[in-house]
This record gives structure tokens, sequence and C-alpha cells, in this order.
């Protein structure tokens, strides 16, 4: 029964996780919606933009997830102050674990809980970062493949045998003519 609570706490925590990237995920698609709508030659700098905005939406996630954790420790009464809590927060996230900092006997498992937090986290973004960038190269090259096959459509148009043919007779006929 003692450890019921930390239990408690750190499920709802762990819950907390999915709303959270739920919201960056929505916000990450409506950004990069948003910069790719007007589709001119600036690919590579809209690219970079996407990229940078998923990079903060992905960071703010992140922090908020921390402040979740760090505001649960000063709730429970186990640090004073904020400074401190949000300090042993990010350690524990990013599974750094300096110890200069320790949970009374009965909270301690929190510290560890926020670690596989932290971890699954991580896990998610690069799996969301990746497959964006993967769509933004994909469709990048996929413009270039377009761009290059309507540039080799056009030139064979344009080759004399294709002209002379298109109005009526060969390269040869019109030139003895």
């Amino acid at each position: 029964m003692h450890m019921f609570l930390p239990l408690l706490v750190a499920t709802a925590l762990l819950l907390s996780g999915p709303l959270v990237y739920g919201v960056a995920l929505r916000l990450m698609v409506r950004v990069a919606q948003r910069i790719r709508r007007n589709r001119s030659e600036l690919g590579f700098w809209k690219n970079t933009a996407v990229m940078a905005m998923v990079t903060l939406i992905t960071a703010a996630a992140h922090l908020t997830q921390i402040a979740l954790w760090a505001a649960a420790f000063v709730l429970c009464g186990q640090i004073s102050t904020w400074e401190t809590a949000f300090y042993f927060s990010i350690q524990n996230y990013t599974a750094l674990g300096y110890g200069d900092i320790q949970l009374s006997q009965q909270w301690r498992l929190l510290g560890p809980l926020e670690a596989v937090h932290g971890l699954l986290a991580f896990g998610l973004s690069t799996a969301m970062l990746f497959a964006i960038l993967s769509r933004l190269v994909a469709n990048q090259v996929r413009g270039e493949i377009a761009y290059r096959n309507e540039g080799a459509v056009n030139e064979q148009r344009l080759r004399p045998s294709n002209v002379s043919a298109a109005c009526g007779g060969s390269h040869e006929l019109q030139t003895r003519r």
C-alpha cells in the first residue's frame, strides 16, 4: 500500500504523454501543411523551415512533460522549489541521473519511471522527426524527377524530326522542297 500513491501519480503522468504528443503531432502537421502549401521553387528553405518548426514543437512537448513531472515532485512534497524540481526532472527524463537529489523512500520509484517515460518519448520524437524528414525528402526528389522529365519531354518536342513530323512531314522532305 506504501507504493500505491506513487504508482498512481506515475501512471497519470505516463498517460499524459500520449495527450501531449498527440497535440504536438497535430501542431506539427498543421505547420508543415501551412509552410508547404505554396509550392514555389523554395523547396530547400521550406523543408528547412518545416524541420526547424517541428524540432521546436518536439522540444516544447518534451519540456511540457518535464514540467508536469516537476510539478508532481513539488505537489507531492518531495522537492520544495520549482527550479530544483525542474532540474531533477530533466535528469530523470533524460536518464542522466546525477544522483545529487534523491526522493524519499516512498516516492523514489518516480525517478526511474520518469526515465522510462523520457526514453519512450525520445523514441517517439525520433520516429516523428524521421517520418516528417522522409516525407520532405521524398517530395523533394519527386519534384526534381518531375522537373527533369518535363524538361526532357520539352526538349524532345523541339527536335527537328519531331517538329517536322508534327507539321505533317519529315525533316528531309521539308529541306528538299
